[in-house]
This record gives structure tokens, C-alpha cells and sequence, in this order.
């Protein structure tokens, strides 16, 4: 084939080794064609330019007002650990240190869960804020639906009870803070640094008129240089390093912020929460309706993407050659050998497609209506023992923590949907292929309609972005 067949003659992105950690974070893509910078600029990184400075006096003004943190009842700490994207945490898995710590504390007959919260362990935090390790202990009283026993505060060594009045109260906030660092730089960049390895390697190996290329391409607008510009801009949130970073909330410096990508990369040993990353092929089970919520909507896009590459031949090189290319950079994903075997190609391709998609733009929108003065990511106060009484809420965050929270809110974490996944057009030229199309945007109003039926209401399908773009 010709060079001009292909979207960037044969001369695209790549993916090579991270530069801050070639051995420690998923491979990088940092060679971008000047065409997807403009684009990036012109619809994301413009609206930073003008908002950042626009916002940071509202609320810094709004910090001083109101200051602190605000009550977190019991009834709404479990909400957050249990119904929210923090549910991710959750795992019947206890490994022996759990099973240690929390022994006195449980009856035999009874299932145990707990959320771990360990990888914060790495952060190094600035004067005067704190952060711990926990682990919480979750008794399930029926299917999915769970009581907190207690938790365990690695800083002090104590396992607090709702008993321990002030101490409990404290110690919620540090689990809150531990559930937000490690969903925000843990978990949830697992679903985007790891895979553009194969936003890269489809735009520079696949032709343009592939099938499987107009599948993937229409969900990879604006990703490479955003994922640039997060991990190696010295503008980004993660480098604290300026006063004026009006934006950078993280309770800590540069290095410890990002070896929390570390942790969720390469795993913590002998830590059944944090296994090493390996390609998925569907979502991972998450023990809670927010769990229901993503699987129904992997289903759907699993059957629109099985119904389209059932057209592709089983030798065709282009595939086999694209799966030998990424399997070389991402660990778990087949080579060319095995991306034909039974249902893989479907399989590989549903889960890119629901990842930059439905579950990106879910755990923006759930942490992006967070209260930041509930879920910190900075604690004035050390961690609690038993005796321990708390400061006054007020004290707990400065009005400088809440306007660089609300700022990275505004700007970072909340969604701001330029493309919608309803409104997915992949230019197939086959009849069966548009009305594949038509059916999976039929299907995918069905799915809300399903989930919104059985009190589901995460997020409305008309807010799903088409691709990582925030």
C-alpha cells in the first residue's frame, strides 16, 4: 500500500518508554503531529488559558467564606465508599495483613470486604498536611450492600471504631482523602496512560480505510496531547512547585504525587487490591451499582463492536501486524497469533471503546460532584489515635487548599464533553456496518432507559464523551 493510505503517511505517533519513569508507568507517547496539538489547543487547552485566571479570585474569595471541611455523617461515608467510583476500591480479597489487623473485629459466619488504601503510603506531604494508609473493613449484610465495621490507621498503628467518637470522625476524612488520591492517580489513570499505546500504533499502523481503523479512530480525538500535557508539561496539576499554580490541589510535591501512577502500574507485592497492570478484556468487578451501571454499557458496545469486526478476515495482516505491535507495549494484550482466537479482537476492541468512553466520562462526572469540603485531598490535622480530639472543621483546610481544589475540580477532574458518544459517526462504507451504527445508538438509549428503570441515574447517556478529552 501506498504511505498516503495511512493518516499520517507511516509516519505517526509511537509509543516509547515514559520519560520521568521508562521502567515504572506504561509507555508513553510524546511525538505528536502538529495537526492534533492545534486541535488539542484550540477546543481544551485554550479554555484552561481563559478559566484559570478568571476563577482562581471567585474562589479563593469563596475559600475565605467558607472554610474547612463540613460534617461527613456515617450514613453518607458509607455512600461514598460503596455507590460511588471509590466502590472500585472494594474486594473481598483480604491478604494476610488485612486478616491480622482486623481479626478482633470479625465473627465467624459473616463475609468480610475492605477497601484498601494503602498506595498513599508513597506521598510525601507538605508542612502542616497529612495523609495516611487505611484500610477499611465492610461487613456485606446482603448482595453488594455492605455495614463499616472499622479502620485501620497505618500512621498510628490503631484500629478506630464508630465508638471513638472524635477519632472517627477524623479518621473518615483521611479515608475519603486516601479514597480521592488513589482514585484520581491510581486507579483511574489505568484507564488512560496504559492504552495510548494503541491510540498511537492504530493512527501510524492501520489504513485509513481499514474497518478497524474507522472503529477505533472516531474514540481518539484529543487524547494524546491531553495525556502529554498531564504527564510532562511543567503546567500540569501534578508539579506543586509554584505559588502561583493557583490549580495544583495534591497535599504533596511532584515526586510522591506521581509515584502514585507507580502503584497502579506495576502493583503493590503481595497486595491483592493493586495487581500489576494486564490488559483487560471487560470491565473489573466493582461491588456496587456503579459496577451494574458500566457493565450494562460495556454489553452494549461488546455487541455493536462484535457485529463490525466479524466483517474483518481472519488473516488479515493489518490486524495481525497492529495486535504484534501493541503487544509489545502493553502487557496482557494478544499478538497476531492470538487476536483471531475465539472472540479476543472483540474483546480488546469493546474494551478500549468502553474505557475511553462510558467508563472514563463516569468517574469524572461522579468525582467532579464530590464536595470538596466532605472528600479532601489536604488534612491540617495528623492522623487520629483513639484519644484523639479533632480540630475545629474550619482548621482542617485553608481557604489557599479549597481555591486549588475547586480550581483543579473546575478545570481537571469535573467533565467538560466537547464530542459525545451518541453522536459517534465512523464513515463505514458498508450498508450492514451503517446499520450496525444505527443500532448501537438504539441499543445504547435502551441501555439508559434499562438502568434508569432500576435507579441507576449515574449519568445521563447525552454526557458520555466520544474519547479521553478531559
Amino acid at each position: 500500500m501506498d504511505p498516503k493510505d495511512f493518516l499520517y503517511g507511516r509516519k505517526g505517533p509511537w509509543p516509547q518508554p515514559c520519560p520521568d519513569h521508562p521502567y515504572d508507568e506504561s509507555p508513553g507517547v510524546i511525538h505528536l503531529p502538529l495537526k492534533e496539538w492545534i486541535d488539542w489547543w484550540a477546543n481544551i487547552g485554550l479554555r484552561f488559558i481563559v478559566l484559570w485566571p478568571t476563577l482562581t479570585p471567585i474562589y479563593f474569595l469563596n475559600g475565605l467564606l467558607n472554610p474547612g471541611l463540613k460534617k461527613v455523617s456515617d450514613d453518607e461515608f458509607h455512600e461514598y465508599l460503596t455507590n460511588t467510583m471509590m466502590a472500585r476500591f472494594i474486594t473481598p480479597e483480604l491478604d494476610e495483613l488485612d486478616l491480622k489487623l482486623f481479626a478482633p473485629g470479625m465473627e465467624g459466619g459473616k463475609k468480610y470486604y475492605v477497601v484498601d488504601l494503602d498506595p498513599v503510603r508513597v506521598v510525601e506531604t507538605f508542612k502542616g498536611m497529612y495523609v495516611s494508609p487505611t484500610k477499611t473493613l465492610l461487613e456485606e449484610t446482603s448482595p453488594e450492600k455492605f455495614k463499616i465495621i472499622s479502620i485501620w490507621m497505618d500512621k498510628t498503628a490503631e484500629v478506630i471504631t464508630p465508638q471513638d467518637g472524635d477519632a472517627w470522625e477524623l479518621a473518615k476524612y483521611f479515608v475519603l482523602q486516601g479514597g480521592a488520591l488513589c482514585a484520581t492517580m491510581v486507579v483511574h489513570p489505568l484507564q488512560h496512560f496504559p492504552l495510548d499505546s494503541i491510540n498511537a500504533i492504530t493512527k501510524t499502523a492501520l489504513p485509513k480505510e481499514h474497518v478497524l481503523f474507522k472503529l477505533l479512530h472516531e474514540h481518539m480525538r484529543f487524547t494524546l496531547p491531553l495525556e502529554n500535557a498531564v504527564l510532562n508539561f511543567k503546567m500540569s496539576l501534578l508539579h506543586n512547585d509554584r505559588w502561583w499554580k493557583t490549580y495544583a490541589p495534591f497535599p504533596g510535591p511532584y515526586g510522591g504525587i506521581r509515584d502514585l501512577l507507580v502503584e497502579g502500574y506495576r502493583g503493590i507485592k503481595k497486595n491483592h487490591s493493586y495487581p500489576p497492570f494486564s490488559y483487560p478484556r471487560r470491565p473489573p468487578k466493582i461491588y456496587s451499582g456503579y459496577g451494574t451501571f458500566l457493565n450494562e454499557y460495556f454489553e452494549t458496545i461488546y455487541k455493536f463492536v462484535d457485529e463490525v469486526v466479524k466483517v474483518i478476515p481472519e488473516d488479515d495482516l493489518h490486524v495481525k501486524n497492529w495486535a504484534d505491535y501493541i503487544n509489545g507495549w502493553i502487557p496482557g494484550f494478544p499478538n497476531g497469533d492470538e487476536i483471531f482466537k475465539g472472540k479476543t479482537l472483540t474483546e480488546v476492541v469493546a474494551y478500549y471503546i468502553w474505557d475511553v468512553t462510558v467508563g472514563h466520562t463516569i468517574d469524572h462526572h461522579n468525582y467532579g460532584e464530590m464536595d470538596v469540603r466532605k472528600v479532601p485531598l489536604r488534612i491540617r490535622q495528623e492522623p487520629p489515635k483513639k484519644d484523639t480530639k479533632i480540630k475545629p472543621l474550619k482548621l482542617l483546610q485553608s481557604p489557599i487548599d479549597l481555591m486549588k481544589y475547586k480550581l483543579a475540580m473546575k478545570l481537571f477532574f469535573g467533565p467538560s464533553v466537547i464530542t459525545r458518544l451518541i453522536d459517534a459517526e465512523y464513515g463505514f462504507k458498508d450498508p450492514e456496518l451503517q446499520k450496525a451504527v444505527a443500532d448501537f445508538k438504539q441499543n445504547l438509549r435502551a441501555t439508559e432507559k434499562s438502568l434508569n428503570e432500576k435507579g441507576l441515574k449515574y449519568m445521563k447517556l447525552e454526557d458520555i464523551a466520544k474519547s479521553i478529552q478531559f
